[in-house]
């Protein structure tokens, strides 16, 4: 099968190829076509790909939980030789046969069901993050503008936001809150292959691949999993969405995109003339997963739309609406409830009369702070001060979860008061064996950024001359969430400048690994510490370059005209811990061959210098005296 695009050698190369895929997929379905792309293995299986993919799972908690195998990311990949996991991922494409998958169980919140998860082996995690990284840019560019469930730079804030404009803008007020009943598992492979293909995934090697993906069987349950997409695999939530944007095209054509004979400058002009001179049910849909609502202007409507939805999902994608959770709602007298929010509107001054109150889902946010009274509770007792400020950092991060999710509810400050309290008496209570004493947050030295602007007393211990206090839940307040802009994505340049203009956060630079050249390799390699030298040293340390701002750690001059060289600061660390970044510096090739031979001669270094290889001499020195003893 021809190759389309060529093989990226470094990252950067990767994010080029990335979103040249979006915006020839984005070119296409703008024209009312859709893309048709091959030659998309060799994107999947290159070298840059491998490594980014591997990148992206050993930041997650999840590399460190083995499948059937037993094998997990440390040991059997980063710290393996560097060409054997390119070689092994790479041998993986050729004939793919993914391994069975671990089950667990996990608790769902509020419930007593359990949820399923599906744990494929590290080596199958790979190959699914390298296949998810080439698919996500060509499907985005393709998917409905207002499902914001597992896709990159959107969240539940974005979908809550575009159901209270809808209902303001157009006077709505009857929706149909919908639920698919077991979605996940009931997916079905032959309707989501066709799927694949339709939206221009034209490699039918890919489609194989992705078939194995999803046939895996379940160790001790099944040898071929023949419905659903498995929970815990990493494609799982693209190949979701994939299935899902079935139904977001069907449900759009019905009105959003329906077409007409004229067309229409404006989207707007062309919703109201549907309104005024067609007999079209008029219906907005809003898709996070599973989750979806229809807002529409009747009862009658609603009703209509719900029974034509449940017959589209039997009939045409083998699913059913969830009898138990699908409800028809009018907002002016009753909450919905919707992705861990309640929302209805009241009486008030606005353009048609109501104004909308959203909140936090009293039963979901009584249930959370259940969970962190518990934490609190569980601070153990007669340990070290140092345990217990980790412990009250692990409650403050689950406190301001709480916070930063609902903070987007009009009255989450009203919601959370009562809750506030408890959590502040029982905190109190915990703390009294360390001395607890109640103090002003901004006093406090932890969360700074929080605790600033409050005077409020919390719960705090003295710590190395300094207050840790356990912070407060009502240390929030209505944050306007802004409508999501369809053009902010991370495959433009345009679209990541609106991301950082809206975070403030910028995007990960791209390891600068093509600067690095064979030679530099082969001097750790035959160093007395070559036995470090291996795929995880490979792919950090150009992450320490990025870090490094390429200059070196010595000297301080710039390394863009030099090949850098990467210097362990504490060469006698354990295998797990010797090639993280913060043991990685650059230096030039002068400073390395100083900082490493303790017979070269440093006089002619900068005074400054001379002081920093002197620094890092004495480190390597204590690393030898520990390694012989």
């Amino acid at each position: 099968m021809a190759q389309q695009f060529d093989y990226p050698k470094s990252e950067t190369d990767l994010r080029n190829t990335l979103d040249a895929l979006y915006q020839i997929a984005k070119t296409a379905f703008e024209n009312g076509n859709r893309p048709s792309l091959t030659g998309l293995i060799e994107l999947m299986s290159a070298e840059a790909t491998i490594i980014t993919a591997i990148h992206n799972i050993k930041s997650n908690k999840g590399s460190h939980t083995p499948g059937v195998d037993s094998k997990v990311m440390g040991k059997d990949y980063l710290q393996k030789p560097y060409k054997w996991v390119i070689q092994d991922i790479q041998r993986a494409f050729m004939n793919y046969k993914p391994q069975k998958i671990r089950r667990v169980h996990i608790d769902k919140p509020g419930k007593t069901e359990k949820r399923p998860l599906g744990i494929p082996t590290i080596r199958d995690r790979i190959v699914q993050e390298c296949v998810r990284i080439v698919l996500e840019p060509i499907l985005e560019a393709q998917f409905y503008k207002h499902s914001y469930g597992f896709r990159p730079m959107r969240d539940a804030q974005m979908a809550l936001d575009r159901v209270v404009s809808l209902v303001h803008l157009t006077g709505y007020y009857w929706i149909v809150e919908g639920d698919i009943s077991k979605c996940f598992d009931r997916i079905n492979h032959t309707i989501l292959l066709k799927r694949l293909y339709h939206l221009g995934i034209k490699d039918r090697r890919v489609i194989q691949m992705v078939k194995a993906m999803l046939k895996a069987g379940v160790l001790d349950e099944c040898e071929v999993n023949e419905d659903g997409t498995p929970q815990g695999g990493l494609c799982s939530p693209l190949l979701a969405n994939v299935y899902l944007d079935i139904l977001d095209e069907w449900v759009t054509k019905q009105w959003e995109n329906k077409r007409t004979a004229y067309n229409y400058k404006r989207h707007d002009m062309k919703l109201e003339a549907l309104r005024k001179r067609s007999a079209l049910t008029p219906g907005y849909l809003v898709r996070y997963a599973d989750d979806f609502v229809i807002i529409t202007d009747s009862r009658q409507h609603a009703e209509d739309w719900k029974a034509r939805i449940q017959q589209f999902l039997n009939k045409d994608m083998k699913l059913n609406l969830s009898s138990e959770k699908t409800l028809i709602t009018d907002v002016r007298k009753k909450h919905i409830h919707f992705l861990g929010y309640e929302y209805k509107v009241v009486r008030g001054k606005a353009r048609n009369g109501h104004i909308p109150r959203t909140l936090p889902d009293r039963k979901r946010l009584k249930q959370k702070v259940n969970t962190i009274a518990q934490s609190i509770k569980g601070i153990p007792r007669c340990t070290s001060r140092e345990q217990v400020v980790r412990e009250i950092n692990r409650v403050n991060s689950q406190i301001r979860g709480i916070v930063n999710y609902y903070q987007c509810c009009t009255w989450v400050n009203i919601a959370v008061q009562k809750y506030a309290h408890r959590l502040r008496l029982t905190a109190k209570q915990r703390l009294k064996q360390y001395n607890g004493i109640w103090i002003p947050a901004k006093d406090t030295q932890n969360l700074p950024r929080v605790h600033e602007k409050y005077t409020r007393g919390i719960p705090a211990i003295n710590y190395l001359d300094s207050y840790i206090g356990i912070t407060d839940l009502s240390f929030c307040k209505w944050e306007r969430t802004y409508a999501k802009n369809p053009e902010e994505t991370p495959f433009t340049a345009e679209g990541r400048q609106l991301y950082f203009e809206r975070t403030k956060r910028t995007r990960i630079n791209n390891r600068l690994d093509e600067i690095y050249n064979e030679r530099t390799s082969e001097v750790i390699l035959y160093s007395p510490w070559g036995r470090h030298y291996n795929f995880e040293f490979y792919m950090n340390r150009a992450y320490a370059l990025n870090r490094d701002r390429l200059k070196c750690r010595v000297c301080g001059g710039w390394l863009i005209s030099h090949t850098p060289y990467t210097h362990r600061i504490n060469p006698g660390l354990p295998e797990d811990k010797v090639n993280k970044v913060s043991n990685l510096v650059s230096m030039h090739k002068q400073c390395f061959e100083a900082v490493n031979d303790p017979n070269t001669d440093i006089s002619e270094f900068e005074p400054k210098a001379r002081r920093k290889i002197m620094t890092y001499r004495e480190k390597l020195d204590n690393s030898h005296v520990k390694r012989l003893h």
